[in-house]
């Protein structure tokens, strides 16, 4: 699987370099700003720094999805066609890449983030007041409160509900290249089954807390984890039925 993986990262590649090269001139506008003292300037670049950390995930994710689209379409993918690898590696290692993107980048990102703030802090004195109002602003803005088991928990419930849309979008490509191949509007009908799915999942999700609440079987913090359970669940039974449906349905 590792060659794989290899594989899906060096076929993405340029999205990362322009990606790569962006942040370096936002980060370098930011820093000159910094050292003629042009307040503006800095934090404008600091502002488009964090929005395109933001965009570069989502769109890491969704270009995955759409390399396995065209990869099923064309049948040219030397990952799906050429190579005598069975469907589960084949799909492993989509999540696999799609997985490591996002926390390489969303970590790439976090800590220049978290630089630029020092920086700042360091370039205008007062750190300790500083850091203590930037802590206040990302609480009232996110909801979140910067404590450890917190930030776990959203990173946690941010990769599996945000895989669980991956694997799902691609179920529905999937089933629209399979079982629907021949119907005329499979795409309409795909996304209907897509949409219908993650409200069922949400649902569920919502009965099984709730119901768990309800009985006083298990403290808040176990709800929010049951929560992120019932996604992970969802999310395993969408990677096998995906694999099943290529490795029985698509001619090779």
């Amino acid at each position: 699987m590792g060659k794989l993986i290899k594989y899906e990262l060096k076929k993405q590649m340029l999205s990362k370099i322009v990606v790569a090269v962006l942040a370096a001139i936002c980060e370098a506008v930011f820093l000159v700003a910094l050292i003629i003292n042009k307040a503006e300037w800095a934090g404008s670049a600091f502002a488009i720094f964090f929005m395109l950390g933001f965009a570069s995930l989502f769109y890491f994710s969704f270009e995955t999805i759409v390399t396995y689209s065209n990869d099923l379409k064309t049948k040219q993918s030397y990952m799906l066609f050429l190579v005598p690898r069975n469907m589960y590696q084949v799909v492993g290692a989509k999540m696999v890449t799609t997985l490591l993107q996002i926390l390489l980048v969303g970590a790439a990102f976090a800590a220049a983030f978290v630089g630029n703030v020092f920086i700042t802090c360091a370039r205008y004195g007062e750190i300790e007041e500083m850091i203590e109002m930037f802590k206040m602003m990302f609480e009232q803005i996110s909801g979140i409160s910067l404590n450890l088991s917190e930030v776990i928990y959203v990173v946690c419930t941010l990769l599996v509900i945000w895989i669980e849309f991956v694997l799902m979008c691609m179920l529905a490509i999937t089933l629209s290249t399979t079982l629907f191949a021949n119907k005329r509007y499979k795409g309409v009908i795909s996304l209907g089954i897509y949409v219908v799915l993650q409200i069922l999942v949400a649902k569920v999700a919502d009965l099984v807390t709730d119901g768990a609440m309800s009985a006083e079987v298990f403290e808040l913090n176990a709800m929010a984890w049951i929560y992120i359970g019932v996604y992970a669940v969802v999310m395993v039974i969408c990677f096998f039925a995906n694999t099943w449906l290529l490795d029985k349905k698509i001619s090779v």
